[in-house]
C-alpha cells in the first residue's frame, strides 16, 4: 500500500507553512540531536539516500530523520550520528532524502534510521511527539545500494525484537567492540523480520521454508499504529499503559515496544487490545497471544532444509552459525545465523550414527557423539566425530580412545580438550584436540558414574556430569566427586558464579547446586509432566530450560532462583515439538531443536548475548 501513495495534493499543502516551526519543535525532541559523537563527513555517499516515514499507513509530515552508525563501546552505547548538518524533514508524502557525504569506521559498521515527531497524515494536523520509529540499513559499505527505505511500525518492531539487547536510551544501538559479529547478525535478522523496502513482514531474505510468526509482528505493529497515527496524548494511553512494566509509563513508541518485548508475559491482553480497530498490517492475530516472544522455525520441508532428522543437541560457533546433531539421517546440520543451511541435506559423515550430543571448540570444529556407530576398535559401542568449520569430516569412522562407550554428550574446553559423557560404561572420557586419549584406555571413573547423560564445563576446565539420580565433578587429572540430588537429570549447565544447574526430566523441575555439590534450590518448571531436557544459561545469569513434553521454555533468574516465565512457560505460540537441545548466541537469540518435528526454532532476542563457542560458563561476548 505504501508504494501506491501519490505525490502531494493541494489539501496537504496547508501543512507546509508549519514545516519551519516543526523543525524547532522536533529539535526539542531530538531533531538533529544524536547519542554519541558526530563524525565529520569525508567519504562521498555516491548517491542520494531516500526513504519514507509512515504512521498507521499514512505519510508523516515534518518528521526529523537521522542516520546513525551503531556504537562499539558496550550494549546500547556509543551510537554516532553520521550527518553533520540538520536532520532532514519529511515532506507531505513522508519522503526524506539525504545527499550529504559521510563516513563510517568500517565497511561492516551497522547503520540505521531514526525518525522522530511529525504530523501523521493530513487528518491530524498536530505533531505527535511520541513518534520514534526505526529502520535498519545494515552494513555501511552497502548503504548506497539500499534503495528507498520505509520507516514504520513494522520495521520498528522488527528492530526492537532482533536488537533488544543492543538498544540503550534515546534510540542508541551499540555493542562491545568484541561483539561486532553478534550485532551484525542481529541487524541481518531484523531485515528478515521486516522488509525495509516495503515496510511489511517478513523480510525478503527470510529462508523460503522458514515459519515466522508474522501475524504477531503485524499485531504489535498495529498496536503501535494506534498511537503513531494520532496526535499523541490520550490516543497513546492504552498502549503506554500496557507497556508500563514498572516505574513510569513510556513516552515514545520505541520505549513502549522495547518494554513489551523485554517483558513478554506482562500485560499481554492490554497490549493486544491496543491493536483493536487497526488494519494497517495484515494478517494479524484474532486473539491475544500467549506472550510477546517471537519465533522463527527452520527446516519445514522434506529436502534441502539442512538435514534435520530427529535433531538433538545444539552448539553455536564464533560466526553465529548453528550446529545440530541428528539422531537419524547420518548427517550433522549447520545453519547460518539467519537460518540458511550450509549444506542442503547437512554434512554427511562415515562415522555419524545415532548422534545426540554436539559441541564446537575454539577453532570452530564441531564434535559429535555417535551412540552406537561401528568402528574396528570399538565395535558398535560408539565414537566421536570431528568436523571442520567447512563441514569436512576430520575423524574418519570416529575417535574411540579414552574409554568412549555409548557417548551421549560432549563439551569443549578453552584449552582445546573434549569431555565426553559415556552413558554405556558409566564413565567420563577426556580427549585431546586431535582425538587422542587423555583419560586412559578405560576413561575416568569407569562404572562409577551411573548412566552419564550430559556434561558441562566450569571455569577451571573441570567437567560436571549429569548421572542417574545425581551429578559428578571430574578434574582433568581424573579426580572424581559425586553428589546425590535428582530423580532423572538429563541437562546440565554451569552459571557464571560456578553454581551447577540441572534439568531434572523425571521430577519436572530445575535444580540449583553450589560448586560444592550442595542443593541450593529446587524450582518446579511450567507444570507437572513437562520434563525439562536441555538447559542453558545466558550472560546475565538467566537459566533457560527446554520442556520436552511441555513444548515450552522455562526461564529462571539465577541469583534468586525465581521463575521469570509464566506458569505455562514461554513460547506456547511457537511450533515447538519435543524440544531437546537449547543454546544461546551472541545476539541474544535462543535456539531449540524440535526432535519431534525435524525442525529448529529460534526465539528472537529473548536471552542476553553469550560469547560463542561456549567453552565453559557463559560470559558476555
Amino acid at each position: 500500500m505504501y508504494a501506491s501513495l501519490t505525490n502531494p495534493t493541494r489539501r496537504w499543502l496547508s501543512a507546509v507553512t508549519a514545516i519551519i516551526a516543526l523543525c524547532v519543535i522536533a529539535a526539542l525532541s531530538g531533531c538533529g540531536a544524536a547519542p554519541g559523537t558526530v563524525v565529520s563527513p569525508v567519504t562521498p555517499l555516491g548517491s542520494t539516500l531516500t526513504g519514507h516515514v509512515y504512521a498507521a499507513g499514512q505519510p508523516v509530515i515534518g518528521a526529523s530523520v537521522m542516520l546513525f552508525a551503531a556504537g562499539a563501546s558496550g550494549n546500547g552505547m556509543g551510537a554516532v550520528a553520521l550527518l553533520s548538518g540538520q536532520a532532514p524533514l519529511t515532506d507531505s508524502s513522508g519522503l526524506f532524502s539525504i545527499a550529504e557525504s559521510f563516513t563510517c569506521s568500517t565497511a561492516t559498521t551497522q547503520t540505521y534510521f531514526v525518525a522522530r515527531g511529525g504530523i501523521p497524515g493530513p487528518a491530524s494536523g498536530t505533531t505527535n511527539q511520541a513518534i520514534v520509529l526505526v529502520a535498519v540499513l545494515g552494513d555501511c559499505g552497502n548503504i548506497s545500494t539500499a534503495g528507498n527505505t520505509v520507516v514504520n511500525e513494522a520495521t520498528t518492531a522488527a528492530a526492537a525484537w532482533a536488537l533488544t539487547s543492543f538498544f540503550g536510551t534515546d534510540a542508541s544501538i551499540g555493542a562491545s567492540a568484541t561483539n561486532a559479529m553478534g550485532l551484525r547478525n542481529a541487524f541481518a535478522l531484523a531485515e528478515n523480520l521486516a522488509n525495509t523496502s516495503t515496510g511489511l513482514s517478513p523480510g525478503a531474505s527470510l529462508p523460503v521454508a522458514a515459519k515466522l510468526e508474522t501475524a504477531k509482528i503485524n499485531t504489535l505493529a498495529d498496536a503501535l499504529a494506534g498511537c503513531t497515527g494520532s496526535n499523541g496524548g490520550t490516543s497513546c494511553g492504552s498502549l503506554f499503559a500496557g507497556a508500563t512494566q514498572g516505574g513510569s509509563a513510556p513516552s515514545t513508541i520505541l520505549q513502549a515496544v522495547l518494554n513489551i518485548i523485554r517483558n513478554p508475559a506482562r500485560n499481554v491482553a492490554a497490549v493486544f487490545m491496543a491493536s483493536a480497530g487497526q488494519t494497517t498490517f495484515q494478517p494479524k492475530l484474532s486473539a491475544a497471544p500467549q506472550d510477546w516472544t517471537l519465533s522463527v522455525t527452520y527446516g519445514n520441508c522434506t529436502s534441502g532444509c539442512g538435514g534435520l532428522s530427529t535433531p538433538g543437541s545444539i552448539a553455536i560457533d564464533s560466526s553465529g552459525s548453528v550446529w545440530v546433531a541428528n539422531y537419524a539421517g547420518g548427517a550433522v546440520s549447520k545453519f547460518s545465523s539467519t537460518g540458511v543451511p550450509a549444506a542442503p541435506d547437512g554434512f554427511h559423515g562415515a562415522g555419524l550414527y545415532a548422534s545426540y550430543g554436539i559441541t564446537v571448540d575454539g577453532s570452530d570444529n564441531a564434535w559429535v557423539t555417535n551412540q552406537q556407530s561401528f568402528t574396528p576398535t570399538n565395535g558398535y559401542s560408539g565414537s566421536i566425530s570431528k568436523f571442520s568449520s567447512l563441514g569436512a569430516e576430520l575423524s574418519g569412522l570416529g575417535y574411540t580412545a579414552g574409554g568412549v562407550y555409548y557417548p551421549l554428550s560432549v563439551a569443549a574446553t578453552s584449552s582445546g580438550s573434549i569431555w565426553v559423557a559415556d552413558y554405556g560404561s558409566s564413565s567420563a572420557s577426556l580427549l585431546a584436540s586431535d582425538g587422542t586419549a587423555v583419560s586412559g584406555a578405560s576413561g575416568y571413573a569407569a562404572s562409577q558414574l551411573p548412566f552419564t547423560s550430559a556434561v558441562a564445563i566450569d571455569a577451571s576446565q573441570n567437567a560436571w556430569f549429569a548421572l542417574q539420580k545425581g551429578i559428578a565433578h571430574v578434574t582433568p587429572l581424573g579426580d572424581v566427586s559425586t553428589y546425590s540430588c535428582c530423580v532423572d537429570p538429563e541437562g546440565i549447565a554451569v552459571d557464571p558464579s560456578g553454581d551447577v544447574w540441572i534439568a531434572d526430566y523425571g521430577a519436572y523441575s530445575v535444580i540449583e547446586l553450589s560448586s560444592a555439590g550442595q542443593t541450593v534450590a529446587t524450582i518446579s518448571t511450567a507444570s507437572t509432566g513437562v520434563s525439562p531436557k536441555g538447559i542453558a544459561i545466558d550472560s546475565a545469569g538467566t537459566v533457560w530450560a527446554a520442556n520436552y513434553f511441555g513444548n515450552s521454555i522455562t526461564a529462571l533468574t539465577a541469583n534468586t532462583a525465581t521463575l521469570r516465565s509464566p506458569a505455562a512457560g514461554f513460547g506456547l505460540d511457537a511450533p515447538l515439538h519435543e524440544p531437546y537441545g537449547i543454546a544461546i548466541d551472541a545476539s541474544g537469540n535462543l535456539w531449540l531443536s524440535n526432535s519431534g518435528s525435524n525442525t529448529m526454532t529460534e526465539f528472537v532476542g529473548l536471552a542476553s548475548p553469550v560469547k560463542t563457542p561456549l567453552l565453559g560458563p557463559p560470559s558476555q561476548p
